[in-house]
């Protein structure tokens, strides 16, 4: 990273867990955000934080966290520092929204969000293994979202609706792909505004060949 990109990099804590006893760093080509956290929480909605952080872990990352904890006397240890991970490049937004979902901070959680938001909260539910924790702020914000199902560009759809097991937007989008879907060298995808468009590529192999499926009874 050159000393101009530093530069410009804006620096943010959010506190979403004010007395929490680790930090989650989250670094983009624009920010590099800290989010304040509670391990427990943590651990408490999502099966992929519990197995990296949880008492019964041997990841490293717990080893790293009860290390920390041994050697602090507080939440703060002698150098006011806290025990830290980092994310992938996910939206800092987004990431934010989930955390606050899983941390009970209700006054934080957005009651709309934008499609490109839900889809950035989908994908970071689908890595981290969570999305029941979102219960019922899925439903509130996929509501308001749905007519934009059957309109071009929003193909992800597809893979929001498998996320957050909305079988009815599910079962109507993969019935619609497989009577555009055609065939090119071996490679699936669907006719979109006449033109050929590979399903997203954040879906699962097992969507796809849902999709492909009926694709192929439909053709038979």
């Amino acid at each position: 990273m050159s000393e101009g990109t530093q530069a410009e990099l804006k620096f943010v804590h959010l506190d979403i867990c004010p007395y929490g006893d680790m930090e989650i760093g989250l670094t983009t080509s624009t920010a590099e955000v800290t989010y304040r956290v509670s391990s427990h929480q943590l651990c408490s909605g999502s099966p992929v934080f519990r197995a990296m952080l949880g008492p019964q872990s041997s990841f490293s990352e717990a080893n790293g966290l009860r290390q920390h904890q041994r050697l602090s006397t507080t939440t703060l240890d002698s150098k006011g520092s806290f025990f830290r991970i980092t994310a992938e490049e996910y939206d800092p937004t987004a990431l934010a929204t989930v955390l606050y979902v899983l941390h009970g901070r209700a006054q934080h959680i957005p009651e709309s969000v934008t499609f490109k938001n839900l889809l950035e909260i989908a994908i970071i539910c689908d890595y981290y293994d969570c999305a029941a924790t979102m219960r019922p702020w899925d439903e509130t914000w996929m509501s308001p979202l749905r007519s934009l199902t059957s309109k071009p560009g929003y193909e992800s759809w597809l893979f929001i609706a498998w996320v957050f097991r909305d079988q009815n937007t599910f079962g109507e989008m993969t019935a619609r792909f497989s009577k555009s879907g055609v065939m090119v060298e071996g490679e699936f995808g669907i006719i979109v505004g006449g033109n050929m468009k590979r399903l997203d590529c954040h879906l699962p192999q097992g969507i796809i060949s849902t999709v492909m499926s009926k694709f192929t009874r439909d053709i038979c």
